[in-house]
């Protein structure tokens, strides 16, 4: 009883009252600090867009910044010729740079690939003009297109995210102080999804990239900016990167070639990363451009006498190998559809076409076979997760929340046990309409302990160690694959359709070398008779690639780690024999 009665004393009395004030203050002053960190964030955005803006407007009332004829004549060189003139001064630096920035802001009105041009890309080239009987490098005078997150001294690296603007690069990345070593000139910054985190190509700073070839899809991300910005001839070489796809899905998305490296083999400072701490999955530099041929030479020029390692003691010292593109038959594994995400539509069909034009350049096709697809995915997403995502709250704080990552947000501010809950409601194959085993492969994945996330690194210890045995026994030079299930899809469905980039994410998973072509198009014809096996992930896919017809589907070749030359080279002799070859 004296209990009872303290406890009704306590609650009749003033505590009590004074408590639940406190817990309403509270409440009160978190609601408003966080709508204050809103604002204030908003606020900041809107300053990035009046500066964007009145930025364009100066280029734009500018004549030398108005596409005119001579800069179509410009534009309308290949990549060779266009060296060519500027390696001999028929062309000047400034004069091919005028003519890519008026492309560049031409096309970005219409479907916004630039987040902002960089200023001192006229002083750099008036330099480049001024030398007088020598030239800087083979890449002289050549205008080059540059990822937001990539950095470039005096310019912001934002990732989407209103906090990290007005903090401009005190230093160029490593692999911009590259290129310009070897002549080229950085002009323009390229637009990405919030975080990275996404392939779709939006953010609250800069808004929505569209796809040059159909404004209605995604040109890919992270680097969307840079894929749509080349596919439109707004540039012809673009520095992205690439942790699960980021440089071969927007590749794949426009038509366009995409590369990435093995770790080490391209400078890796000077980046803002998605998940900088990350292990187990290795994000990298890549290149985008309208052939593989450029990439290949750029690449060339890079690693030749590690130029690299001067700006990036971690760059590799791997120095480019000529023979490596002798004209040896190589043998050639290959496999289409996986069970974790089926192909749609003429996927599989085009790159079997590709495996037959390399057969009929004398090269040996055999079947290959992966590791478990589903693994492999759990794999990737309890490194993504390692953290429960708690670098990425921190990151969104106060931030704005675009549709192409609210899936991941929400997933992030979700408990772990709400996760479980959800994972075990989409496993149930007895409730159609959110069942999938696709997307429960992300929900409920962390390795989110010290033990756990060493037992999972040892588990991609020794599937690396088998597939490279598999590989060794079957005696191959390079794999051919998708790149991805299906075509470019809607802007609304990237947060919804995270699982299909599976054929690009298991490379970053194994740190292997990969890159992508243009090699097909999407006939529409066979999308209605895929079997989405009851799965929601499936079934979304499947509704994308309906409104897909017409638009590239890319094949992708890998190699073994540091075989960058040999990747390359398949695909030259790929592309060499393409209907769809580009200059």
């Amino acid at each position: 009883m004296g209990i009872s009665n303290c406890f009704q004393d306590f609650i009749a009395g003033p505590w009590i009252s004074l408590i639940g004030a406190g817990i309403v203050c509270w409440l009160s002053f978190s609601a408003m600090t966080y709508v204050m960190g809103i604002l204030e964030t908003k606020k900041i955005i809107r300053k990035k867009q009046e500066d964007r803006e009145a930025q364009f407007k100066k280029l734009e009332s500018q004549s030398r910044y108005q596409l005119n004829e001579k800069h179509e004549k410009i534009l309308s060189l290949s990549d060779d010729e266009l060296i060519d003139q500027l390696q001999s001064r028929k062309l000047t630096a400034v004069e091919v740079q005028e003519a890519f920035i008026a492309k560049s802001i031409k096309v970005t009105r219409e479907f916004n690939m630039v987040t902002e041009f960089i200023p001192q890309a006229e002083e750099w080239a008036k330099e480049l003009d001024a030398m007088k009987g020598s030239l800087r490098g083979p890449l002289h005078g050549f205008p080059i297109s540059v990822k937001d997150n990539c950095n470039v001294i005096g310019m912001d690296s934002t990732i989407g995210l209103g906090k990290f603007l007005y903090q401009p690069a005190e230093d160029s990345s490593a692999i911009v102080k590259s290129l310009m070593a070897l002549g080229a000139i950085p002009f323009a910054k390229t637009n990405v999804p919030q975080t990275l985190l996404s392939f779709g190509c939006a953010n609250p700073v800069f808004g929505l990239t569209k796809n040059f070839l159909n404004s209605s899809l995604s040109p890919g991300g992270s680097s969307g900016g840079e894929s749509s910005l080349i596919a439109a001839g707004g540039s012809r070489l673009g520095i992205g990167s690439d942790i699960g796809g980021s440089v071969r899905i927007p590749a794949h998305f426009t038509g366009i070639a995409g590369f990435k490296v093995t770790k080490g083999r391209f400078c890796g400072t000077g980046f803002r990363g998605s998940l900088p701490n990350v292990v187990g999955i290795m994000g990298v530099p890549g290149l985008l451009a309208d052939n593989i041929n450029m990439i290949a030479k750029t690449t060339k020029y890079m690693t030749e006498n590690n130029l690299q390692t001067k700006y990036d003691p971690l760059a590799v010292p791997i120095p480019w190998n000529e023979q490596m593109f002798s004209k040896k038959k190589l043998k050639i594994g290959y496999f289409t559809s996986l069970p974790y995400f089926p192909l749609v539509g003429d996927t599989e069909e085009i790159v079997l076409k590709a495996k037959s034009a390399l057969e009929s350049q004398g090269h040996t096709l055999v079947p290959f076979e992966m590791p478990d697809s589903f693994e492999m995915m759990n794999l990737v997403f309890d490194f993504c997760f390692g953290d429960a995502g708690e670098y990425l709250l921190k990151n969104w704080r106060h931030e704005p929340i675009p549709l192409s990552v609210v899936v991941n947000f929400m997933i992030c501010k979700s408990p772990m046990w709400m996760r479980k809950v959800i994972v075990l409601i989409m496993g149930c194959k007895w409730m159609p309409l959110v069942h999938s085993s696709r997307a429960v492969t992300i929900i409920g994945r962390g390795a989110n302990s010290t033990s756990k996330l060493w037992e999972r690194l040892g588990d991609r210890k020794k599937m690396t160690e088998d597939l490279l045995t598999s590989w060794k026994a079957a005696n191959l030079d390079l794999v051919l694959c998708p790149t991805y299930p299906f075509p470019a899809v809607p802007h609304h469905m990237p947060g919804r359709l995270q699982p299909s980039v599976f054929y690009t994410m298991i490379w970053n998973l194994f740190d292997f070398p990969a890159g992508v072509i243009k090699w097909g198009t999407e006939s529409g014809e066979k999308v209605d008779k895929y079997d989405c096996q009851n799965d929601m992930v499936l079934r979304t896919g499947k509704q994308g690639a309906k409104q897909a017809t017409g638009m590239p589907i890319s094949v992708q070749i890998v190699g073994l780690p540091f075989q960058e030359e040999l990747v390359l080279r398949g695909l030259a002799e790929l592309e060499a024999v393409s209907p769809y070859k580009k200059k």
